[in-house]
């Protein structure tokens, strides 16, 4: 694995194994190969503390097919549901190749799966200054076109968007909570504005009164890191 940077976390404590690691598998990135993923988890087995998480985040990809597709709700949810199960089917695949003892230190999780009443609770909060905080509201909207920005997209379909990166923000900012064990590091392929939104609310510098309402204790540790 190549890791390139280091964000509230360093060298010295990823390789100490302090952490409990989350793989984030997103469904758009066609980075997650399966040969990838398999460099993800060989190394994520061999440097967690004592757990893996495989965290999928169908359910809220879903919007993503609702907007840029045209789909109905449900048939969004539905599509949504059945790639995240590919990408569930994948992982089971590499993880038969291991030894029994490192298959039993991986968990598969899809979304609904780490919606703890905390996670929902930051959700909400972040919603609600989505709608009446206009700065956080920008803040939200240039992380959605960072990654889809066109004409034919309304105001209404990049409302729809933001979503995505206000569900996803509890994660990135306090990792996830399973099982009674709690995943706080997470190696990811290249960084992009909403990590500058999550390190600042860590540090208190952007939207500290958002930071305070979201009561961040454990903090998620982010590398930049890459499959080789």
């Amino acid at each position: 694995m190549k890791i390139t940077t280091y964000l509230n976390t360093t060298e010295e404590e990823v390789f100490a194994k302090k952490f409990n690691i989350i793989i984030g598998i997103s469904l758009g990135n066609k980075y997650f190969t399966k040969k990838n993923v398999r460099d993800y988890l060989l190394w994520a087995i061999e440097n967690t503390k004592e757990r893996v998480a495989i965290l999928i985040p169908d359910k809220i990809h879903a919007v993503n097919y609702e907007v840029r597709s045209g789909y109905k709700n449900g048939r969004a949810v539905k599509r949504a549901i059945q790639e995240g199960e590919k990408v569930a089917v994948m992982v089971r695949d590499i993880l038969s190749e291991f030894p029994p003892e490192k298959q039993a230190m991986v968990d598969i999780l899809k979304w609904e799966e780490i919606e703890t009443e905390k996670h929902k609770k930051r959700v909400a909060i972040l919603n609600d200054e989505y709608k009446n905080n206009p700065k956080f509201k920008n803040t939200i909207l240039e992380i959605v076109k960072e990654y889809i920005n066109s004409d034919k997209f309304s105001e209404t379909d990049y409302d729809k968007l933001a979503t995505y990166p206000i569900e996803e923000l509890p994660m990135l900012v306090a990792g996830i909570s399973y099982n009674g064990q709690d995943y706080s590091l997470l190696p990811y392929p290249g960084l992009s504005l909403i990590d500058n939104l999550k390190l600042g609310l860590q540090e208190g510098k952007l939207f500290p009164e958002i930071a305070e309402k979201l009561e961040i204790k454990n903090k998620l540790h982010l590398i930049e890191a890459y499959a080789e």
